[in-house]
Order: C-alpha cells, then structure tokens, then sequence
C-alpha cells in the first residue's frame, strides 16, 4: 500500500515559496507496516538572513559555483536530526520513530534553450517542469529543492480507504517543519499514486464526465524504440499557466489507457502542490504571495512501456476544481528486429544539455529518474517533445525520432523535407544526412534530434517528413508530423 502526497513546483522569484516542495514532493506512502513520511526541516533564523541578504547565493548563480550555491541553500536546513529528534503524532497519538535517513530532493534548475526552467520528479517517475522564468539574476536559485528527512514508523490498524492526521516536532530552536500532514490508507502501485484517494477519485469523475473543460491541455504520445523488445511511450502533456487556479495550491493529473473495445489496459496519475498562504507565512512573518504564475508547472511527462498495439489515450490534469481533458489515439507498432524502422517523429520547443546534469546536479540525473523514464537524448542533448505544434517565426523547429538498425556494419542516410500543406510545395529538402555521428556503440536504436530554420517561413501550415536509408537499399516508410508557423 503507498499513499501519494507529493508537492512539485514552487516560485522562481521569491525564496519563501520553495520551501515545501521538498518536503512533500516525495509523499506520504504506507509501505507494508510501515509510514513513510518526508519532511524538511529548516532554521527559520538562517531562513530569514539569507530571504534578507541573498548576495552571496545570486554570485554564486552568476559564477556558476554549483557546490557554493547548493552549500549556501543547504546551510538553510538543519543537519544531523536523529530518530531521538522528532516527535511523530498519528490522529493526535505520538508514535515511535523507527528509522530517519537524509536525502536530497528531486528537484532541480535547468538552463535550456529558452532561459531558466525547474523541474521535478514526480513518486510515479513522472518529470513536472515550469514555464521559462523571466531573464533575471535571482531565477535561478528560487526552485531549489531543500534535502529533506525521510521518517519511518509502524502503521496504526486503520480501515482501508481511511485517513489519517500527521502533526511532526522537532527539539531543536527556530525549526520549522514542512511536511504533510495527512495520509490516507490506500492500495495502488507505485505508477498510479492517486488511485484511491479523494482526488483520484474526482479525477475519475472528471475523466468521464460530460461537463466542459475549463483548462485547455494538449496531449502528445509517441512510441520508441528500446535495445530490448520493450516498447516505451513517452508523453507529454503541455497547458498555459493561467488556464488553472492562479492560487491553487494542487495540481494533478490522471491517465487511462483503453484498448479499442473500452478495456482498460493500465492507467498512472502524479500530483504537484504548492505552498500555502499560511505556509508562506508563518516561515517568513509575512504574506509574500503564491508562485508567479508563469514559474507554475505547465508541462508533465511520463512513459509507458506497452506491447504493439491499437489504443486509445485519455488525460486529465485538474486543479481540484477546475480540469482540462484529451483522447487521443495511439498506436504501437511492431517492428521485425531484422529490418531497418524508423519512430514517429516528435517536434519539440526546448532542449538542454544533457551533460550538464552531472555537473549541476552534483550526482547523475538519469541515476534519479524512477521507474523506467529515460530522456530522450540525441548526442548529449536533450529533447522534449511538445504537445502544442504552433511555432513562432522566432522559434527553432526541434526533431527527434529513433531509427532501428540491425546491421552494426550498415551505414544510415536521413532524409528531411518540409512541405507546404496548402499548396503541397516542398519548402526545405536539404541533402541526405549521415547518421554515423548518432549512433551509440553497442546499440541497434539511433536517437536523431536535430534543429530547424523556420524563420523564413510564411505564416502556414506544415509538414515535417522523414525518413532513413541504409547502405543495403533498404528504406523506410516516410514518418510525418504537421506543424503551424505564425508570428
């Protein structure tokens, strides 16, 4: 049994709204016997010097000293708490703390193609990520996720379904304690956290509901290759900022996948929350506001793993009081292991230097990532995939696709056309590429990205083909995907 309780994204600009997300961003979860309780523990005096005087962290961002800015965060938090140090209380009844470990949360600053981003992973595996924060010299530090004390304790005799109140102390002077403060006793897996619980629920009944939506979400779902018979399905689910609750302190979302005859096959579900005023509040002595809107979570990726087939996809993202829904259709294919094949094509907006992370994260990203996410990364480069395919002139038209190919000793042409959808005019054929500078020793997928110029392109609507060959004569089928390009 495992009870998600998981917050995410907090503010870019202000020092005071980060601080929860790292105490709840891993949840609540009843394992086995056992209550898994993160918490993050801060010294609400150190807290307040460096909310006043932030110089040496914002040098420390502009040096780029990774070690320096993430010692001046951590010196916010209080270090070496023992299991002696805490006082857990379950429904009002203390209960002995069995173990206490420190870790560092999942959440990070990124520096892509468009600014500054933060991401963060969520209990399912999936990755939440913010809109590009303003180009300012203070946006790189505001998400920073604290390290946090993971807390275990017997689990009282409950109901299933039942939920219980969870209230932590600490002895120690000016501690202020973030973390949830409720967990309820319900059976999901690790995949599916919100299965069971209240907004699950809701969620369920958004899903199939007949109300309109009132958050314009885009969905996108692509499968690829892998170097075994696995076949991955990475989504994207892409929505504005201001299209949830400007305060809304929980954002969630909800997916189900159905096989053509309206059999459920598998279904996943993640959570985002976000401070509250009276959070804000009591660490800082004043109102300082909720997370800029445009630093909010405004994109959510996951994957899949799904045997060749026919599907339908159907998403729900929900605030707790308003949702956004979208079906799309999804099609695994098979593929002959002896045979060159080549993915769907993704268009993407943002990609980011896959190398960086080591250095930026102090510790390797993929090593972080749960379950079975893996980026998709074409020559130390990130790609992310985007569900909303209208690009601005001023935008790069980002591609990424996997081609399988069986023949180690067998060298592989990419061909590239854009085409006009109204007039059917091919506006861009560039020359043949070598896909020997993609390939991965050791691996029969190779993973392209490339980038786009669109710039010159009028205002329209596209389509991107593509396809491979290999120095046996074989070729593949042309892969597709359509675009827009306005100002």
């Amino acid at each position: 049994m495992s009870v998600p309780i998981v917050a995410v994204l907090t503010g870019a600009m202000v020092l005071s709204t980060f601080a929860r997300s790292t105490s709840a961003q891993e949840p609540i979860r009843v394992e086995t016997n056992r209550v898994v309780v993160r918490a993050t523990i801060l010294d609400k005096e150190r807290y307040r010097l460096l909310w006043n005087d932030p110089t040496n962290l914002w040098r420390a961002v502009r040096d780029g000293n990774v070690q320096l800015e993430g010692d001046i965060i951590e010196g916010v938090v209080i270090r070496g708490l023992t299991a002696a140090d805490f006082q857990v209380f379950d429904d009002g009844k203390e209960r002995a703390v069995q173990n206490v470990t420190y870790e560092q949360g999942p959440c990070w600053v990124f520096h892509d193609n468009k600014g500054f981003h933060s991401e963060l992973l969520g209990e399912a595996g999936g990755k939440w990520t913010s809109a590009e924060w303003p180009p300012v010299p203070v946006a790189d530090y505001g998400n920073y996720c604290y390290g946090n004390y993971v807390l275990t304790y017997a689990l009282p005799v409950s109901p299933e379904g039942s939920c219980h109140q969870i209230k932590i102390k600490v002895n120690r002077r000016n501690a202020f304690v973030f973390a949830r403060s409720e967990y309820c006793n319900a059976k999901h897996s690790a995949s599916d956290p919100l299965n069971g619980t209240m907004l699950g629920k809701q969620m369920e009944s958004d899903l199939a509901s007949v109300k309109d939506n009132k958050v314009d979400i885009k969905l996108l779902a692509i499968a690829f290759y892998a170097d075994t018979q696995a076949t991955r399905v990475h989504i994207a689910l892409d929505w504005p900022s201001k299209s949830l609750k400007r305060y809304s302190t929980m954002n969630g979302v909800l997916g189900m996948v159905f096989k053509k005859d309206g059999s459920l096959v598998t279904r996943f579900s993640d959570l985002a929350e976000y401070p509250s005023e009276e959070e804000n509040r009591a660490l800082n002595g004043v109102y300082v506001g909720n997370p800029n809107p445009a630093t909010i979570a405004t994109r959510y990726e996951t994957q899949l793993i799904l045997p060749p087939g026919e599907y339908d996809l159907r998403v729900v993202l929900s605030d707790g009081t308003r949702f956004g829904r979208a079906e799309i259709p999804l099609t695994v294919d098979s593929y002959d292991e002896n045979e060159l094949a080549i993915s769907k094509v993704a268009l993407c907006k943002q990609i980011q230097d896959a190398d960086a992370y080591s250095a930026k994260l102090r510790g390797a990203w993929t090593a972080k990532l749960l379950g079975s996410y893996v980026p998709l990364v074409s020559r130390d480069i990130e790609f992310k995939p985007t569900a909303s395919t209208r690009f601005k002139k001023r935008e790069t038209l980002y591609t990424f696709f996997q081609i399988y190919e069986p023949l180690p000793e067998a060298t592989v042409q990419i061909q590239m056309r854009i085409v006009d959808l109204k007039t059917s005019e091919v506006k861009s054929d560039p020359e043949s590429i070598s896909a020997t500078s993609y390939m991965k020793p050791g691996s029969s997928v190779i993973p392209i990205g490339r980038g786009m110029d669109i710039s010159k392109f009028p205002n329209g609507s596209y389509r991107l083909d593509v396809q491979a060959t290999d120095s046996t004569g074989k070729s593949t089928p042309w892969r597709s995907a359509n675009f827009t390009v306005e100002k």
